[in-house]
């Protein structure tokens, strides 16, 4: 849900500062909204895949096991 507003937050932003540019086409705009929302998805998705866990790597198993011994 966060990241749903979050895309239509940046959305609203886009159109809004794109729009008052007035020597672009159209065209140019739309292409313009369309690549930073992807730009964006691909670093959120880039993040999610790593896991937030800022180079830190995961407990085992067995490490869990043999700290609660």
């Amino acid at each position: 849900m966060g990241i749903t507003a979050l895309f239509l937050i940046l959305l609203i932003v886009l159109i809004f500062l794109v729009s008052n540019i007035p020597r672009l086409s159209l065209g140019k705009k739309i292409l313009i909204v369309i690549s930073v929302l992807l730009l964006c998805f691909a670093i959120l998705a880039l993040l999610f895949a790593t896991q937030f866990d800022g180079g830190r790597r995961p407990l085992l198993e067995n490490e869990a096991i043999e700290r609660d011994k």
